[in-house]
């Protein structure tokens, strides 16, 4: 009974066991039980020690100071991002060390926490600095230093951070009051590759209308009956305008082969090939068709090289361009050298031509695999290139998974060198 009487009361606030509630009830508690002890029968016993009880309990149990139960937390949208507990989540840092781009956290305009990407953009001291001092740009400023802006998530482009020609993309999402998160991805490479395809289409259609342009003034020319019964004057016109016509031809079908050689550059070859026959039948054929530089070239081969994996076609082509920038660009009545052999670990081939002439400058090097990227534009096309020979040559060597490599020293010429897998020998 006073177990039931002490469960029914724990849920009310009591002020304190001496209260004068406690003290009648108690009171009330053992006038009943005297009371009963009088009784003959136990039933009647049993009622008044129920009865005192129940009383003692009502007089205990003041409705008023009944303990009020917290109301349960509103229940919040799924959508919602609480900012407090991310901000100060312990695996917060962890978290934002593993993405590739920077990320930042910023709070009332200051920056509280950087990943290392952050840091090595910004500089390693941002953590705690205003935004205006870790940033230093005036649109990422403008955003971030009003801690109340709400911020949508879209891009932002920003210039001049980093580098001078990286570009990137900020965003900034709100994540509770006065907490932003912001995150910065470097869109330099999508920008070079945009700016390479202008650049590409542009100077395409300038390498194209400038022998139209000559040939197109050369046939108004013999048009005119002055000019156009002159034999002499018709014959040279002709042989101009014949030129003109194979150097776009040669364009054409660089172009051509550059963009079959770029659909085909996740599709490795799978055919072995003899690539000493395709160096030796190349020379063999410059050999025949210059014959003013064709003896200047001079083969050192190892013999019984092992076949490589590759593209009989697009080799051919490489060895070609290689050969005949040497035979262009050294100096007339130079040797050409053309070396073939084992590489160091024996797994590749390697290929190199050298030449004696000008040279190429440090800065030219890293460009020269570029479409119509010429050191000296008017000796190129005093020579006939089309500015896409090396490029050709960088994609076909990345199609066969080999490696290219351009030295140059000014004044004593230049060595165009190639790796090649070979075909893997053991057990299949």
């Amino acid at each position: 009974m006073w177990g039931d009487l002490t469960g029914i009361a724990a849920g009310y606030k009591v002020n304190s066991w001496l209260s004068p509630r406690i003290l009648v009830a108690f009171a009330l508690a053992f006038v009943g039980a005297m009371f009963a002890a009088q009784m003959e029968g136990t039933a009647e016993r049993v009622l008044v020690i129920f009865v005192s009880m129940l009383v003692a309990l009502f007089v205990v149990a003041d409705p008023h100071d009944r303990e009020e139960i917290p109301a349960e937390p509103a229940i919040s949208d799924s959508n919602s991002i609480d900012g407090t507990a991310i901000t100060s989540h312990p695996q917060l840092q962890a978290f934002i060390d593993a993405s590739a781009d920077a990320i930042l956290m910023v709070e009332n305009a200051r920056v509280t926490a950087a990943n290392q990407v952050a840091l090595r953009l910004l500089g390693t001291n941002i953590v705690g600095q205003n935004v205006r001092m870790a940033f230093r740009h005036a649109g990422a400023i403008e955003r971030l230093s009003d801690p109340d802006a709400e911020h949508s998530g879209h891009p932002i482009r920003l210039a001049g951070i980093g580098q001078k020609n990286q570009l990137w993309d900020m965003r900034i999402q709100t994540m509770g009051p006065s907490q932003k998160i912001v995150h910065l991805a470097d869109r330099s490479g999508t920008q070079a590759a945009e700016k390479m395809r202008v650049d590409f289409v542009a100077n395409a259609s300038h390498e194209l209308l400038t022998p139209l342009a000559a040939i197109k003034g050369f046939i108004e020319t013999l048009a005119d009956p002055a000019a156009g019964d002159d034999v002499a004057t018709r014959s040279r016109f002709l042989g101009i305008m014949a030129t003109e016509t194979d150097r776009m031809q040669a364009l054409v079908r660089d172009l051509m082969s550059l963009s079959r050689i770029e659909a085909e550059k996740y599709d490795p070859p799978q055919t072995p090939v003899d690539f000493s026959d395709i160096v030796r039948e190349t020379v063999d054929q410059l050999r025949n068709s210059q014959k003013d530089r064709g003896t200047d070239i001079v083969v050192d081969m190892t013999a019984g090289l092992p076949p490589v994996i590759g593209d009989a076609g697009q080799l051919r082509q490489l060895a070609s361009n290689i050969l005949n920038n040497a035979l262009k660009y050294g100096r007339t009545g130079t040797p050409v050298t053309v070396l073939l052999g084992h590489s160091r670990s024996g797994a590749m081939i390697s290929f190199s031509v050298t030449d004696v002439g000008e040279g190429i400058a440090p800065e030219h090097l890293p460009r020269l695999t570029e479409r119509f990227y010429r050191v000296d534009s008017g000796r190129s096309r005093l020579v006939g290139g089309t500015g896409l020979g090396l490029s050709l040559v960088k994609h076909i060597v990345d199609r066969h998974r080999g490696h290219l490599e351009i030295r140059s020293t000014v004044g004593k010429g230049t060595t165009v060198a190639v790796l090649l897998p070979v075909v893997p020998t053991g057990p299949s």
